[in-house]
């Protein structure tokens, strides 16, 4: 025989109790981590919408065409002795100038004139704008558009969208998308490509890391201490979402 026995008053108590701390503990929880939780999902949507190539400058980045060296042009540096310690030396062009880089054993790198072996390195102002501008294609309606030079800055200290070894010449274009390239002295070779699409890529993904300072830190306790802490709002929701939809069990059934 089958009979329906009303749920003890100490059940009816201890749910009642487990409900109340998952609500208390959902709350604050919610209340600690609800704006980094927007804060990701605009953050990945924005992240989604916006396409790399775009925002690396890929898109607007011109052809180089390539170079080679001559045994004779090799033998003129090292008649400059230039060759000592070196590592390696790729031949290229900079600004259309051809140039012999050499790498020495310590890492260091530097550009010499490939016909007069010249030291060019560090490039002057003139000569890094020059890169910018052959580096860079803007074309509109498949047609290149007509871009130059607004301003170019020899920088000491992080200009806020690059953050790598300085000193840098940054070189300001007057493009629609705000393009600043950024050009090593030693080597004057495009080291950065930044736009508008680039900022508000990295201001997302800075709210999506909360790394406010260096934005590549995955680790940092603040955004270990929130994804715990949004962890635990999910589990005390899930508990919640239990004592909403079986509230009124009342009676157990008994053989």
């Amino acid at each position: 025989m089958i009979g329906l026995l009303p749920v003890s008053g100490d059940e009816i108590m201890s749910g009642m109790k487990v409900r109340r701390v998952a609500l208390t503990l959902h709350n604050w929880m919610g209340l600690l981590v609800g704006i980094q939780i927007v804060f990701w999902f605009v953050g990945g949507l924005v992240m989604t919408v916006l396409p790399l190539d775009l925002v690396r400058g890929e898109r607007s980045m011109a052809e180089q065409a390539p170079a080679s060296a001559t045994l004779e042009q090799v033998a003129l540096l090292g008649n400059r002795q230039a060759l000592k310690g070196v590592r390696s030396i790729t031949a290229r062009k900079v600004a259309g100038i051809p140039v012999l880089q050499v790498t020495d054993l310590a890492g260091k790198t530097l550009i010499y004139h490939a016909q007069t072996a010249a030291l060019l390195s560090p490039i002057d102002m003139e000569l890094a704008a020059k890169v910018a501008l052959e580096d860079f294609s803007y074309r509109v309606a498949d047609v290149d558009a007509n871009v130059t030079v607004v301003a170019t800055e020899w920088l000491t200290e992080e200009p806020g969208d690059f953050r790598r070894i300085l000193p840098v010449w940054q070189v300001t274009l007057d493009d629609p998308d705000g393009t600043r390239l950024y050009v090593s002295p030693d080597t004057g070779r495009v080291l950065a490509r930044r736009n508008d699409y680039w900022r508000v890529f990295d201001f997302f993904w800075m709210l999506h890391i909360m790394d406010y300072d260096e934005r590549e830190d995955f680790n940092n306790p603040l955004l270990i201490i929130t994804t715990i802490t949004s962890t635990l709002f999910v589990i005390t929701g899930i508990v919640l979402l239990y004592f909403r939809f079986w509230p009124r069990r009342k009676k157990r059934s008994v053989a």
